[in-house]
């Protein structure tokens, strides 16, 4: 059970949500269109699209102080 290797029938489910049958074979539609046509041909709406808000804004990085020795601050 700590691997995650139980039977999809063993998992313990959500008080409050309400299975969805059709979730297998939809998910196994868009794994087959994707393996047909290119990875991320087909996505659920749920995953957005264009920039992630999650990636780095490079504007916002830190100096590298840890790998560049001419980014260290000198003190005087």
């Amino acid at each position: 059970m700590l691997e995650g290797l139980e039977p999809i029938a063993a998992h313990q489910a959500d008080l409050f949500s309400v299975p969805d049958p059709r979730s297998p074979a939809l998910l196994a539609a868009i794994d087959g269109l994707n393996g047909r046509f290119g990875r991320h041909t087909m996505r659920l709406a749920s995953e957005g699209f264009g920039q992630k808000a999650y990636d780095t804004k490079r504007a916002f990085k830190s100096p590298s102080w840890t790998t560049r020795i001419d980014q260290v601050p000198v003190a005087r």
